[in-house]
């Protein structure tokens, strides 16, 4: 399963041994049996087409990502399909086609990481992901100083921030839009580039009820495992996604790295793309649906002056932040807290101390 500016790509790989078939397709050894793209569509659609795939498959399927793609794994494992991630050096500039990851399936599947179905995208570099993010203290505290870098915290002033990933969703977005709308709070919105692809009327109706637009990359990849091109890709197929949707040149000056996933080397690299990065420091953990209450007193209770709060109105079931977000709202003001932007509060707040 690959990815292109224009979407998804889906290629299945024939058996390296012999023939290989699927709904009667026949292939060669080592022959592709199915290539096909689907553009500007939800991920709804090639999902569909996988779990039909693995239905008429006579040996099973599986699908192989590379570390770029980090929103199909969860709804394959949803549906029942084995995941397995390619990771450097298999990939050049920390990406790969849909033909080069379907070949390495078939003829490498020992390299690679077959991911737990109750697992994250990442699974088993957890130490590795650490200790990059744990080298990154003292460009951080560099890039705080001068303005680029937002982590949340340590403020001054009863100023929060709300923050949204994982969007735009048709259903979701609109919800979380109303919620704030009501309660006249404004917040930032980390988009991934092919949902704002596949929604830009709901990209424009965040920019026009002046929210932020942020750049989420353009499939939820692990940035620091991409070379400059592969880097320029993420981060450029999104912004130009952003800007058409709002009819801008630019939409967003603004970076969450997916995961939080960062090294010294792509701190750099997105500061001189003149992009701020943006961090959290209360999570808020609504992914795994713990139950609208809980949501919100875990904001509550983690919260304080200049701090950046991690939610999400796309990526799964947002139902819950959704029915979240007004206790969170009305219970940090009752705290003497003030919602303001991430602009504001990048301006209000002190250098964070690392």
């Amino acid at each position: 399963m690959g990815l292109t500016r224009e979407g998804y790509r889906i290629v299945v790989a024939g058996a390296e041994g012999g023939p290989s078939g699927v709904d009667g397709v026949g292939g060669g050894a080592g022959a592709d049996v199915v290539d096909e793209v689907y553009e500007h569509c939800s991920l709804e659609r090639p999902l569909a087409r996988l779990a039909e795939l693995a239905g008429q498959s006579p040996d099973g399927l599986a699908v192989v990502l590379d570390s770029a793609n980090g929103i199909m794994d969860a709804p394959l494992a949803a549906l029942g399909i084995p995941v397995l991630r390619a990771d450097p050096p298999l990939l050049t500039d920390g990406r790969t086609t849909a033909s080069s990851l379907a070949a390495l399936g078939r003829s490498r599947r020992g390299a690679l990481t077959a991911l737990p179905p109750d697992g994250w995208t990442m699974a088993g570099r957890e130490d590795g992901i650490a200790a990059a993010e744990a080298a990154c203290a003292p460009v951080e505290r560099e890039l705080a100083e001068q303005g680029m870098l937002l982590a949340g915290g340590g403020g001054v002033a009863p100023l929060v921030a709300l923050t949204f990933d994982d969007g735009p969703h048709p259903e979701y977005t609109p919800q979380v839009l109303d919620v704030l709308a009501r309660y006249d709070a404004p917040a930032a919105f980390f988009c991934i580039g092919l949902h704002a692809l596949a929604h830009p009327g709901v990209v424009r109706r965040i920019a026009a009820e002046g929210h932020l637009l942020g750049n989420h990359s353009w499939s939820h990849a692990y940035l620091p495992d991409l070379g400059p091109i592969g880097l320029r890709e993420q981060l450029g197929f999104t912004a130009d996604t952003l800007a058409r949707a709002v009819g801008t040149t630019r939409a967003s000056s603004w970076l969450r790295p997916p995961y939080g996933g960062r090294s010294p080397e792509l701190l750099r690299a997105v500061a001189g793309m003149g992009l701020t990065t943006v961090l959290w420091d209360v999570d808020a953990k609504d992914w795994s649906r713990p139950g609208p209450g809980i949501v919100a007193d875990r904001v509550l209770r983690a919260v304080g002056p200049g701090s950046v709060v991690l939610m999400h109105d796309g990526g799964g079931d947002r139902s819950q932040t959704v029915a979240a977000l007004p206790g969170v709202i009305t219970g940090l003001r009752r705290r003497g807290y003030r919602i303001v932007g991430l602009d504001e509060l990048l301006a209000a707040r002190p250098a964070r101390t690392f």
